[in-house]
């Protein structure tokens, strides 16, 4: 069995590193997938995806309740049989990788659009991945508290978005909900939106990691609530900035909106707000890296873990270097998406299910 190093982190640190997780790269886009799909006030389902996380992340309570804290990879390796549990966790480590791997690439394209259009993706990617490759080498309580720091960088874009109510009318919201939609209630499309949320299932991973003082759970449901205000607020604030038509045509609607602020000292906001955006990034794609990595490691033993993050960041650029253009890259997010999403649901359902089977051999 693996030892593991616990630190008391503060609740603080988790609520932001929660929020860090969850709101990618997708806050850019998500008021136009929200108009497109659900229409005028989709808002309102925003709130139930938010209900939805929260109830995935009672069954991961759950699993730490009556798993009595162990850890995941513990249960399975006690339950299963090495046929079985080996496949499971390559499966899972390459999806792991293959999210991390979107997320940077999904983000050096708007780069890409806005700033280097004529600089190499793969130059610029290189670059980005070498940021968590050094995070990586840190045990995951200081990369922890790192996001937390992060957090207070990446705010300063909400507190911009005050500069925009000027221009906010709620007129532009109607009285109507779900109307209007290009192409209404897709369950395709819904669960792309519903992959916004996702990152919470890190706390999984975290349980060995984390004291009990540190309310490991507790803060993830308060960090998914700043998550969900945090894209209702958004997507109300577009859908208030924009016309409903308008916003159907505009890429990155979170972005663009920030281009009609100005200061004396800075003129385009925008550039300001996706070079906060890298922390973000940073933050989710080195967690779902070093969640990759745990997951091999207990396939294969290594004695300097900084090698397999390596073999891992450069095996999923070699898995998705055939997807380059923004189409391509959006049936990949989507298939990683919905993979992730399976393995959020089923893999703690699976762990209660082995720990149920457990308890009535026992008996």
């Amino acid at each position: 069995m693996k030892s593991y190093e616990t630190e008391k982190l503060h609740p603080i640190h988790l609520i932001f590193l929660t929020y860090m997780l969850q709101s990618s790269v997708i806050l850019f886009s998500m008021p136009r997938y929200v108009a497109e799909i659900i229409g005028t006030n989709g808002w309102v389902l925003l709130l139930l995806f938010g209900g939805v996380v929260m109830f995935n992340i009672f069954l991961i309570q759950l699993v730490y309740k009556k798993g009595e804290g162990k850890s995941v990879f513990d249960i399975i390796n006690r339950s299963l049989p090495t046929f079985f549990k080996y496949p499971l966790y390559a499966l899972i480590a390459i999806v792991w990788a293959l999210v991390a791997v979107v997320i940077a690439k999904q983000y050096i394209f708007i780069i890409q659009i806005i700033s280097f259009p004529t600089t190499p993706s793969y130059y610029l990617l290189s670059m980005f991945l070498l940021l968590p490759l050094l995070l990586l080498l840190h045990p995951v309580y200081k990369m922890v508290r790192v996001s937390s720091v992060f957090f207070i960088l990446a705010g300063i874009t909400i507190v911009l978005t005050v500069f925009v109510w000027p221009e906010f009318s709620f007129e532009r919201l109607t009285t109507f909900f779900f109307k209007e939609a290009d192409n209404p209630w897709n369950w395709n499309e819904l669960l792309n939106i519903y992959s916004g949320f996702l990152g919470y299932e890190v706390c999984l991973l975290l349980i060995p990691y984390i004291t009990k003082h540190s309310h490991l759970f507790r803060s993830f449901y308060w960090g998914n609530g700043l998550t969900t205000f945090v894209y209702v607020y958004t997507v109300v604030l577009c859908l208030g900035f924009y016309s409903f038509e308008q916003i159907k045509h505009v890429l990155y609607p979170t972005l663009h909106f920030f281009s009609y602020i100005e200061f004396p000292f800075l003129i385009r906001v925008e550039n300001l707000v996706y070079s906060l955006f890298l922390v973000k990034a940073l933050v989710t794609v080195t967690f779902f890296f070093w969640m990759s990595s745990e997951a091999i490691q207990q396939i294969i033993k290594v004695n300097k873990p900084s090698y397999l993050h390596i073999s891992i960041i450069v095996m999923s650029i070699l898995l998705t270097a055939p997807f380059n253009t923004r189409q391509e890259m959006e049936k990949v997010i989507s298939f990683t998406g919905k993979a992730e999403m399976a393995i959020a649901f089923f893999l703690p359902i699976l762990l209660l299910l082995l720990l149920w089977r457990k308890r009535k051999v026992l008996v």
